[in-house]
């Protein structure tokens, strides 16, 4: 088939775009900036095949849908800044109903979204399935999932070959300059050399696992499905231990209560109202972080196949590609590879 991949100058959409193209389909790139490619480029990925345009613009994601059989929708905005909000429940929820709305209009199966483990999260909850209503984040980010997660239940409901996916925080190799925001988050720890929360965690997925359900995916004629692929929650007492092994220095888990951490976002939030600033200590994230439930990828494995890294290889390799980008400092005498 040749399939259309939204988002390929990014990190997931770059590694979705290899593995699309490794299960033998040929790849087309929606792109506003063609020179952004280098992150697919870097991984092998024929980059020629490529319609310039924004997926706000209806004409243009009309245009590079034409003359495909499937697509899989990667393309959002990600931010922490509060002053992106407004461009991030635009951008999502205008570029994914063009894209979902546009490809169902056309006849394309099957149609593949990228949601967000976010849109099924609420506290309480042990175990997240894809069956869970959509909740949302009270992040813009979180919102505009949420919103973008409903118009695509809509369109499964009438019909539409609709496949969601629902990733957790996706780690893994960079794809050629290109990081995961959930990157920014290991570079801190390894940085402070320590972890903070009781009852906290991540739930962490390799971004060559979620690439491949993508391909997996692509088989038309199976109707609307949806696939939770979280990986592994792991706490933080473990992860302190995996950062330690992995770095050779000793990374601590630092028991603060879990509500100070929640505390300490809301905090961060409303200075960032009356001083605007950025950072990752939002109370969504620390929503996410002291209550990340367990995600139930079981659909996933047994439709397509798939199984998850252990999270300790998926952490080593992300930390070897910040040490080989000069993020974080090489440890002499260690294999770097």
């Amino acid at each position: 088939m040749r399939v259309l991949v939204t988002g390929g100058t990014g990190f997931l959409g770059a590694w979705t775009a290899k593995a699309v193209a490794d299960a033998g389909h040929r790849v087309r790139f929606l792109v506003r900036d063609p020179s952004r490619l280098t992150a697919p480029a870097a991984l092998g990925v024929d980059t020629a095949d490529r319609v310039v345009g924004d997926i706000t613009d209806a004409d243009s994601v009309r245009l590079a849908l034409l003359g495909c059989d499937a697509v899989v929708h990667c393309a959002a905005v990600v931010a922490t800044d509060r002053r992106r909000a407004r461009e991030m429940l635009t951008t999502n929820t205008v570029g994914a109903t063009h894209v979902l709305g546009i490809a169902a209009e056309l006849g394309l199966d099957p149609i593949v979204h990228v949601s967000s483990f976010t849109v099924l999260f609420q506290p309480g909850v042990k175990t997240v399935s894809a069956e869970l209503p959509v909740v949302g984040g009270s992040d813009a980010y979180g919102r505009s999932k949420a919103r973008v997660e409903l118009y695509a239940r809509g369109l499964q409901d009438a019909g539409a070959p609709v496949v969601v996916s629902y990733p957790g925080m996706v780690l893994g190799p960079p794809a050629g300059p290109r990081f995961g925001e959930g990157a920014d988050g290991v570079e801190v720890a390894v940085r402070l050399r320590l972890l903070p929360g009781r009852h906290a965690g991540w739930t962490i997925v390799d971004v060559r696992d979620v690439a491949a359900l993508h391909a997996a995916a692509l088989v038309p004629g199976l109707g609307p499905r949806r696939y939770l692929c979280g990986g592994h929650r792991v706490g933080v007492t473990e992860l302190a231990a995996l950062f330690s092994e992995v770095t050779g220095r000793t990374t601590r888990a630092v028991p603060v209560p879990d509500a100070a951490l929640r505390l300490l976002g809301r905090t961060s939030d409303a200075l960032s109202r009356l001083v605007p600033f950025t950072s990752p200590l939002t109370e969504a994230a620390m929503q996410y972080y002291t209550r990340m439930p367990e995600s139930d990828d079981s659909a996933s494995e047994r439709d397509l196949g798939l199984r998850y890294r252990d999270p300790g290889e998926v952490i080593a390799d992300t930390i070897s590609g910040l040490r080989a980008a000069g993020r974080l400092p090489r440890l002499p005498g260690r294999d770097e590879s």
